[in-house]
Parts: structure tokens; C-alpha cells; sequence
């Protein structure tokens, strides 16, 4: 069975806050003194009090969605900002073929004084995995002429005691129905440190090229891009949100019209540098529901500006693609 719904959403950890102070404190974190734009000043107690319920909703929306179409297994796309990998060795596509692991999900972390460790136990939970569906996956891409990284072990080279990167492990507890539900692991280099780093073209082409491996799998699929939106975080456009840029992309996913993002990282720009790159992730789902169903148009939950945390936070999903109608025997 092809990949039959898409879904994508920010996954940074101001998202998953409870307090104003929490708010606060992240803020005070991330912009390292670097100026701030004016519209952060908005982001008061009283503002950000109406924010938490809309992100709250926003991803509940998403958990409602995926209940609905009830996956088998969920093909998660995710940025490596040199957590999984470090200076050593850093490919551009990796996929993880060993078994059940776990990651921790940080909600809450900021709204405690002083923070605990992010990899404090309360934090940690398993994570089941696809064998089958991921060698399958590897194997078909290699195939499709994309050189991927076997990854066999959890036992990140740059963060040995994190698990799964934070792409995963802070959304999922948010978006998932059931936690039993496995996944398969596809890390994309997004660290615009190396020149060497995948265009939008290519992301597309990947997305494609999973999409078609998975065709004749008996499972019930769905596909997860996490990251995003524009966002710099500790660089100097922290607090800097390319609002243009977001609108954009998500018109493209509305209008079903994904080939237009092969532009997306097409050419050197500062707004593309830092957490902007994860966008790279929605990139590849697009290609994926647009090769099962070309011109498929998502729906976008929400949209918020997250100035002072950093982050133009995004939400949106493809309704599921439904099996063709069998033809009638004449």
C-alpha cells in the first residue's frame, strides 16, 4: 500500500512549555544577546497565554488526524543538526535499521527553575521501530541512486545519551494515537555547516523515491516531516522570523503545487542557514504525497510567529489519499 497521509509541524522545545517563565527563560537562552526585532516586545504574558492553547491545538489536531486514518507505521523524517552525527561524519541521508530504542521528549523542561538535565530519566521514553519496512527503505534507495548511511545502533557519535534526535522525540508523545505505533527513522542532514547539503530538487526527489519504494508495502503508511519553520536559534538572527518565506511554503503545500519547492535551498542565503534548514524535512513529505497523488493539497492547522523563541512555528497535514475504486468488470 502507497504512503497514504502526509503530515509535518515545528518541533522545537519552546513549543512544549507550560508557563510564561518558561517562555521567558528559553527566550533569555537562545538570543545571546543578539539584537532583537521589535515585534518581540508583543510577545507579553498576556499573548503568550494565548498562544499555548493554540499550539496545544494545533498539534492535538494532528494527533486527531492520524487517529482517524489509524497507520500502520509512520515514516519520520527528521533534521540531524549534529546530534546523531558530528565533525567526523556527516552524511546527507541516513536511515535507522536496528531495533526498538527510546528518546526523551523535554515538554515541560523550561518551566522548571533550575532546569533539570534534558536527559533526566523523567524525560525518556521507548521508541518501536520498523525493522522491515526501513531495510526496505535502505535498500530501495540505494537503488534509486541516493547513497544513504546504514545506521545499526542508536549511539549518537555528538550526544551518545540522547536516543532519537529531538525531531522525534519532542513531537511524537504530542502527535502519536497510540505510542505502540513504530516507526521508521530517516535522518537529513541539516547543518549548513558543509558546503555538500541537499537542494530542495533533491528533497523532492528523495520524498519521491520513498514514496515509490513503499508502493507495495502491505502497510497502512503515513509520513512525518519535523522541523521548522524559519528559525536561527543562538545565531544572529535569533528572534528574526522570515514570516514571506513561511507563508510561501505553506502556499505551495495548499495549492498542491510542490514541485515549486525546488527553489528551497537552490542558492546560498543567510535566511536559509540555521533551524530554516529543517524545512528540508517538509521538502521530502511533499515529494512523497505528491508522487502518490500529484497536486494532492494539504491543509495548513496553524501558523505562529514564535519571535522570542525563535521560531516560525508551523502545522499542517495531507488528508489521506483513499485506495482507487476498484473498475467494475465489463
Amino acid at each position: 500500500m502507497p504512503i497514504r497521509m502526509g503530515f509535518c509541524s515545528s518541533h522545537a522545545p519552546s513549543l512544549f512549555f507550560n508557563t510564561y517563565e518558561g517562555w521567558e527563560r528559553m527566550h533569555h537562552r537562545l538570543n545571546d544577546g543578539h539584537p532583537q526585532p521589535p515585534e518581540t516586545e508583543l510577545e507579553n504574558e498576556e499573548e503568550v497565554a494565548r498562544r499555548m492553547p493554540k499550539i496545544r491545538q494545533a498539534f492535538a489536531t494532528l494527533k486527531e488526524e492520524l487517529t482517524k486514518f489509524r497507520p500502520d507505521v509512520i515514516v519520520a523524517v527528521i533534521g540531524d543538526q549534529r546530534e546523531m552525527f558530528d565533525g567526523s561524519n556527516i552524511p546527507n541521508i541516513g536511515v535507522y535499521t536496528g531495533g526498538d530504542t527510546w528518546t526523551v521528549h523535554n515538554t515541560g523542561l523550561m518551566d522548571e527553575d533550575p532546569m533539570p538535565s534534558p536527559y533526566d530519566e523523567k524525560f525518556r521514553y521507548p521508541v518501536k521501530v520498523d525493522q522491515d519496512l526501513a531495510k526496505k527503505i535502505l535498500n530501495g534507495l540505494v537503488k534509486e541512486g541516493f547513497d544513504a548511511a546504514i545506521i545499526e545502533q542508536m549511539d549518537a557519535q555528538s550526544q551518545p545519551d540522547r536516543g532519537v534526535p529531538h525531531g522525534w522525540g519532542n513531537p511524537a508523545i504530542h502527535i502519536l494515537p497510540d505510542m505502540g505505533i513504530p516507526m521508521v527513522l530517516v535522518l537529513v542532514n541539516v547543518d549548513d555547516g558543509p558546503p555538500a547539503i541537499l537542494n530542495g530538487k533533491r528533497c523532492l526527489e528523495l520524498g519521491r523515491a520513498i514514496a515509490r519504494i513503499c508502493e507495495d508495502s502491505p502497510k497502512r503508511i503515513a509520513i512525518y516531516g519535523s522541523g521548522g519553520m524559519s528559525h536561527d536559534p543562538r545565531g544572529p538572527r535569533s528572534g528574526w522570523v522570515d514570516e514571506p518565506l513561511d507563508h510561501w511554503f505553506l502556499e505551495q503545500l495548499e495549492n498542491g503545487t510542490a514541485q515549486n519547492l525546488e527553489a528551497m535551498f537552490s542558492f546560498r542565503s543567510e535566511n536559509f542557514v540555521g533551524g530554516t534548514g529543517e524545512l528540508r524535512c517538509w521538502t521530502v513529505v511533499a515529494g512523497a504525497v505528491d508522487e502518490v497523488k500529484p497536486g494532492h493539497k494539504a491543509t495548513t492547522v496553524d501558523y505562529i510567529p514564535a519571535r522570542k523563541v525563535t521560531t516560525g512555528s508551523g502545522w499542517a497535514y495531507w488528508p489521506p489519499i483513499e485506495d482507487p475504486s476498484p473498475v467494475a468488470a465489463g
